[in-house]
C-alpha cells in the first residue's frame, strides 16, 4: 500500500514591484506643467488673451476673459498629478486608488478645453491656428490622465482598495468641490476665472482656520458657539492696538494670546466645574456681544496702518490667508494624528470612561482643547482683521454656524470621537463655493442655508447609522 503526501497548496502573493507603468503619473504631470509653462498666456502675460493673433477684434477687449478663465486648473491639474506620481513612486500599492485621482485631475483639464470650445463657437472666432502646440500638447495629456484609469493593475490589498481609501468625508468632498466646479464652470465660464478661484479660497479662508480649532472641541463630545463674536471681539482689539500704536506684530499677537486666555476661561467651567459646553458659551456669546456693542459703541475700527493689512498681502502669487489655512490644516491633521495630545482628543470624546481607566486625564484634555480652539480662532481674528481696510464691530451673520457647519459636515462628529481637520478646511470650501456658484447660475443665495441644513442633517444621519452598524457588529 502507498501513501501519498499531499503537497501544500501554494499561493503566490501579489507583488508590487515598480514597474514603467507606475512611472505614468509622475511622467504625465511633469509633461504637464511643462507644456502649461509653454502656453501663450503663460508666456506673455502683459498681452494675454488680448493679443491680435489670438482674438478677433470685436473681442479685443476681452470683457469676459474666456480664453484665460479656467487656466490655473490646468496648472493644478498638472501640479496635482506630478504630486500623485511621486506617491505612486513611494508606495506601488497606492496605484489603484491614484489612477482614480489621476483620472480626476484629467477631468478638470478637460473642463478648460471645454470652455474654450463654447466660447469659440459663440463668438465664431479665429485664433484655433494661434494657439499653439502646447495647448494641443495640454489638451492630449488631459484625456491621457484620463485614459490611463482603463490600464491593468494588480488587486490592490484590502488597505488600499479605492472603494476603502475613497470612501471617507474627506474623499467625498473632494469629489463633490471637483464636480462642482465642472458643472457650474461649464454652465458659466467666469466662474473659472482665476480671480474667482483664488476668492473661493481667500474668502472664507479665516472660517476653515476657525473650524480646525472647532473640530478639537467637537471631537472631545463638547461645542463652542460662542467662537464667531470672539473672532470679532479680538479682530477688534487687533485693530484698535494697531491704530494705537503698539508695534505691529505685537498687534498681531495680541488675539492669539486673548483667545487661549479665554479660551481656557470657558475650558475650566466645563472641564472642572462640569457646566455642559453649550451653557457655557451660550453665556459667552451673549457676554462678548456685550463687550462688543459697550467698547466699541457701534463705531468701525478706521484708520488702520498699511503694514498692519497682513492678510492682503501675497507671497508667491497668494494670499497669505490662504498660506494659514494651507499650512496650518496639515499641521494640525499630522498633529491630531500622531501626538499624545492628539489622540487624546479622539478618546475622551470617543468614550470618557475607557479614557480614564487607560490614564487619560479627561479635564486636563477638555482645557486644552479650549485653549486650542481659542488659538486658532485668535489666527482666525486676525486675518479677519487684516483683510478689509477697517473692521466691523459686529459679527459676520451666521459666523458660528457657518463654522460648525463646516467641522460637522467635515466629517467630525458631534457626538464626539471621530473626525479630521483635513474635512472641515475641505468642507469650509466647498460651502463657499456653493455659495459662490449659486450667483454665478443666477440661484438665490438664500438657498445656501438650506443646502446646508441638509447638509447637516446628512452627515448627522451618516453618522448615526455608521455608529449603530458598529454597536450591532
Amino acid at each position: 500500500m502507498t501513501t501519498t503526501t499531499q503537497q501544500p497548496l501554494k499561493v503566490t502573493p501579489v507583488t508590487f514591484a515598480r514597474s514603467p507603468r507606475t512611472l505614468i503619473p509622475l511622467l504625465l504631470g511633469a509633461l504637464m506643467l511643462a507644456a502649461y509653462s509653454l502656453l501663450p498666456f503663460i508666456q506673455q502675460p502683459e498681452l494675454g488673451a488680448t493679443t491680435v493673433p489670438l482674438l478677433t477684434e470685436s473681442r479685443g477687449n476681452n470683457e469676459l476673459e474666456v480664453e484665460t478663465n479656467g487656466l490655473r486648473l490646468l496648472w493644478f491639474a498638472g501640479f496635482s498629478v506630478l504630486l500623485l506620481g511621486v506617491a505612486n513612486v513611494a508606495d506601488p500599492r497606492l496605484e489603484r486608488v491614484l489612477s482614480v485621482l489621476t483620472a480626476l485631475a484629467g477631468v478638470l483639464g478637460l473642463v478648460y478645453y471645454i470652455v474654450f470650445w463654447q466660447d469659440y463657437r459663440a463668438t465664431e472666432a479665429t485664433y484655433f491656428s494661434q494657439v499653439g502646440l502646447a495647448f494641443w500638447a495640454m489638451l492630449a495629456l488631459a484625456l491621457l490622465m484620463v485614459g490611463q484609469l482603463a490600464l491593468p493593475r494588480p488587486p490592490a490589498p484590502r488597505m488600499f482598495e479605492p472603494a476603502r481609501l475613497l470612501g471617507n468625508q474627506e474623499s467625498i468632498l473632494l469629489l463633490a468641490l471637483v464636480a462642482l466646479l465642472v458643472i457650474v464652470g461649464i454652465s458659466n465660464p467666469r466662474y473659472l476665472a482665476e480671480r474667482n478661484l483664488l476668492d473661493l479660497l481667500q474668502g472664507n479662508a479665516y472660517v476653515a482656520v476657525a473650524a480646525i480649532g472647532m473640530s478639537m472641541v467637537i471631537i472631545t463630545g463638547n461645542i463652542d458657539i460662542s467662537v464667531g463674536s470672539l473672532i470679532t471681539l479680538l479682530a477688534v482689539i487687533c485693530g484698535r492696538l494697531a491704530v494705537a500704536g503698539l508695534p505691529i506684530p505685537l498687534a498681531w499677537a495680541a488675539p492669539l494670546v486673548v483667545g487661549v486666555i479665554i479660551g481656557a476661561g470657558i475650558g475650566l467651567l466645563v472641564a472642572y466645574l462640569r457646566v455642559p459646553s453649550i451653557v457655557v458659551t451660550l453665556a459667552m456669546l451673549s457676554i462678548l456681544k456685550g463687550i462688543l456693542i459697550i467698547w466699541t459703541g457701534g463705531e468701525r475700527v478706521v484708520d488702520l496702518p498699511e503694514a498692519f493689512k497682513l492678510a492682503q498681502w501675497n507671497w508667491f502669487g497668494v494670499a497669505v490667508p490662504i498660506w494659514f489655512m494651507l499650512i496650518l490644516t496639515p499641521l494640525a491633521l499630522l498633529w491630531m494624528r500622531y501626538s499624545t495630545l492628539g489622540r487624546s482628543f479622539y478618546a475622551v470624546g470617543g468614550n470618557k470612561e475607557a479614557a480614564r481607566l487607560s490614564g487619560i486625564n479627561e479635564r486636563v484634555v477638555v482645557l486644552q482643547a479650549f485653549m486650542l480652539n481659542g488659538l486658532f480662532a485668535g489666527v482666525a481674528g486676525l486675518i479677519y482683521a487684516t483683510q478689509f481696510q477697517l473692521i466691523q464691530p459686529t459679527p459676520p451673520p451666521f459666523l458660528e454656524l457657518n463654522i460648525i457647519t463646516a467641522a460637522v459636515i467635515g466629517g467630525v462628529s458631534i457626538l464626539g470621537g471621530t473626525g479630521t481637520v483635513l474635512g472641515a478646511t475641505l468642507a469650509a470650501i466647498l460651502l463657499n463655493s456653493i455659495r459662490s456658484g449659486m450667483v454665478f447660475i443666477n440661484v438665490d443665495p438664500f438657498w445656501l442655508k438650506s443646502v446646508q441644513g441638509l447638509l447637516i442633517l446628512g452627515t448627522v444621519l451618516a453618522d448615526l447609522f455608521r455608529r449603530n452598524r458598529q454597536r450591532a457588529r
